[in-house]
């Protein structure tokens, strides 16, 4: 009896790794599929924006920031440079008023537009286009949880994500862990596509999202499910 458990947790193991497999496959075509037409599209508007900001704020348009990636990692991601260039890119926005110096600097800041540079990472696997945030070293180290920290690096880091749309994005990602938590362990294709459908909506005006809000037919139910047959 016991060598028959055995063999059945060892199938078990075996059908959620292959889905495992798969689903990250998946997602690397999805990144390539629509990470590289997004970059093409978005090239025209990052140049004249970045060329508006830097007559508005006679600096350098782009700045980098380091931040903590994939498996722990330091990943440098490009931002538009929406604040006076004498302002810590890396201050604490729940402690500091960050205030733009212009309408325009504002809305990108508002809107995250600032951060579509970024995309320029997706094709070349630095990030994903769906993932946990990359936080800031100094986030991690005075705000982290080692088990989440790992939890949330153990996936590529993304340019959008389940936080980023939340309710509580206004925060710290520590304050709400549940957003990363349940994207890392029942992310699915499905989730993915929904989740860039809702940051498109949200760049529109639309509302932010709760955890009540992700439709079930988004999670890894087909993991549960292959396990049982298993």
């Amino acid at each position: 009896m016991a060598l028959l458990d055995t063999a059945v947790d060892e199938g078990k193991e075996a059908v959620a790794a292959q889905v495992s497999r798969r689903s990250a496959a998946a997602k690397r075509i999805l990144d390539l599929v629509f990470g590289i037409p997004l970059c093409v599209l978005v090239t025209p508007a990052v140049l004249l924006l970045a060329l508006t900001l830097a007559v508005q704020l006679r600096c350098n348009p782009f700045f980098v920031h380091s931040r903590v990636g994939h498996g722990g990692r330091t990943l440098r991601i490009p931002k538009l440079r929406t604040l006076p260039k004498a302002t810590n890119p890396y201050a604490d926005k729940t402690r500091s008023v960050l205030e733009p110096p212009t309408r325009l600097a504002a809305a990108l800041r508002q809107r995250h537009i600032d951060e579509l540079p970024q995309l320029y990472l997706v094709p070349v696997g630095r990030l994903s286009l769906v993932g946990p945030r990359p936080r800031m070293a100094q986030e991690v180290r005075d705000h982290g949880d080692p088990d989440f920290d790992r939890l949330r690096t153990s996936v590529r880091q993304g340019c959008t994500g389940l936080w980023q749309i939340s309710q509580d994005k206004v925060g710290r990602v520590s304050d709400a862990p549940m957003y990363d938590r349940l994207y890392v362990e029942q992310r699915t294709i499905w989730l993915d596509l929904w989740i860039l459908w809702r940051t498109a909506w949200q760049t529109f005006g639309g509302s932010p999202i709760s955890v009540a809000d992700i439709p079930r037919w988004t999670l890894r139910e087909d993991v549960q499910r292959a396990c049982q047959v298993a």
